[in-house]
């Protein structure tokens, strides 16, 4: 029998999709489906980096980073929101190495 003794966001959203007993696995499943949508986005997004310019594609990448993760808060139910995590690890890995650098060059 799952506890929900805690009233945390994760217990809620474990009941709400029945995540719990022999369905626990796919809260796993889905990070790691966001890291495969980290390294798909690493081969994809090079070139259309380089077939139409870095800056293009990280504001692109931004705006539709916002839109997707707006969409994942109210998905409602557990497929969607993992289809939704695998486009934001898409999205997530163009923004990464900008922020860096910009976070280096600000010191």
């Amino acid at each position: 029998m799952f506890d929900v003794s805690e009233s945390n966001n994760c217990a809620i959203l474990c009941l709400q999709w029945d995540l719990v007993c022999d369905r626990a696995y796919l809260k796993d499943l889905t990070q790691t489906i966001f890291t495969v949508g980290y390294m798909f986005s690493a081969v994809i997004c090079t070139i259309l980096a380089d077939k139409f310019g870095r800056k293009p594609v990280f504001l692109f990448s931004q705006w539709a980073l916002v839109v997707v993760g707006v969409a994942n808060a109210f998905a409602l139910n557990y497929y969607i929101f993992t289809i939704l995590r695998f486009f934001s690890g898409m999205l997530t890995q163009v923004c990464s190495p900008t922020n860096e650098f910009v976070s280096l060059c600000s010191c």
